[in-house]
């Protein structure tokens, strides 16, 4: 049994209902199949279409992932909604605007045989405003248990002008075989408006056929591109590999979201976004992953455009998974 990781791209030709396929039946050999798996965003981007008055009030603001497992591939189903519930809506590659809505999502999938005594736990929980509803088992209390986010879900009875979006994933280890699981998310205006957060949970005992490594996000790691575009993180990381080890595959996992306005500012706005900035990392040769992160929430609004408040009041917790295969005999792929 083993872990694999594959990166997927939204079509952006609709903002719901919009499928992606991540087939992994080249990499499985006779008898596996697809065991368990958990879907994380990437990057999300939540964009008004071009109306002519592109920066309006948020009503409601959601970014949701539908995982479903099929013998060789897991399906997801992305929702992307951003209204100001008066025919403002995010907006979609057929709108014309160039303001496509979209996201980017990294998969880790469990191939084999069978999964026995929890070895590898993998999955999505929905709809959490704090702790879920109960510890999840996983192999033993020497195994490992990381939470990613995987969605949100904001809404109020009225549209209004915002300030901060906040979106949060963690685990906790209350003792002995099993890990509890939070996810929080939240939008601030004129008003604080709670939601839930989605969350990607993953725990494996003793199993070495991948790593997950954090990005380094410090404040000193951003620098802006413009007002209008936000700010932007390059990183690299270099997984630890033994003799005959490589990097196979990666992608990113987003784990806290916080996008601010400039100078504590409620405005109408035209996006939020946050995330990896393209569609695979580079893996060198020895190993090196990189890649950029960005964040954006932005009013264009002429004469009241504002941008994003640098890090440290806006920042992301990310981190990178890789895929590790061995050379023949090594014991993995």
């Amino acid at each position: 049994m083993r872990i694999c990781v594959k990166t997927a791209v939204m079509p952006k030709d609709k903002t719901w209902g919009s499928p992606m396929r991540v087939d992994f039946s080249e990499d499985l050999l006779p008898g596996e199949r697809v065991l368990a798996a958990m879907a994380g965003l990437s990057y999300f981007r939540v964009y008004y279409a071009d109306n002519g008055s592109t920066s309006e009030p948020v009503g409601q603001l959601s970014a949701t992932l539908v995982p479903n497992l099929a013998e060789d591939a897991v399906l997801v189903t992305a929702n992307l909604v951003m209204t100001n519930y008066s025919g403002g809506e995010a907006a979609g590659s057929t709108d014309g605007s160039g303001h496509d809505s979209f996201v980017r999502i990294t998969v880790v999938a469990a191939l084999g045989v069978t999964i026995s005594g929890n070895q590898v736990v993998a999955g999505n929980l929905s709809g959490l405003a704090g702790d879920w509803e109960a510890p999840i088992p996983i192999a033993s209390q020497a195994a490992e248990a990381r939470a990613f986010l995987s969605g949100f879900f904001i809404a109020g009875g009225s549209a209004m002008e915002v300030s901060s979006l906040s979106l949060t994933a963690s685990v906790a280890r209350p003792g002995g075989a099993e890990a509890t699981v939070s996810g929080t998310a939240s939008l601030s205006g004129e008003e604080e408006r709670g939601g839930t957060a989605d969350v990607a949970f993953l725990s494996t005992d003793g199993v070495t056929t991948y790593r997950v490594l954090s990005i380094d996000t410090n404040s000193g790691k951003w620098s802006e591109i413009s007002e209008s575009l936000g700010v932007k993180c390059d990183f690299s990381v270099k997984p630890t590999l033994s003799e005959g080890e490589s990097v196979r595959r990666a992608g990113v996992l987003l784990q806290n979201v916080t996008l601010d306005l400039e100078d504590d500012k409620k405005s109408d706005v035209e996006l939020f976004e946050a995330g990896v900035t393209s569609d695979t990392l580079t893996v060198a040769t020895d190993g090196t992953i990189s890649g950029a992160l960005i964040m954006n929430i932005f009013n264009s609004r002429s004469g009241d455009d504002y941008g994003i408040q640098p890090p440290p009041t806006s920042n992301l917790t990310a981190f990178v998974v890789a895929e590790i295969s061995r050379r023949p005999g090594g014991g993995a792929r």
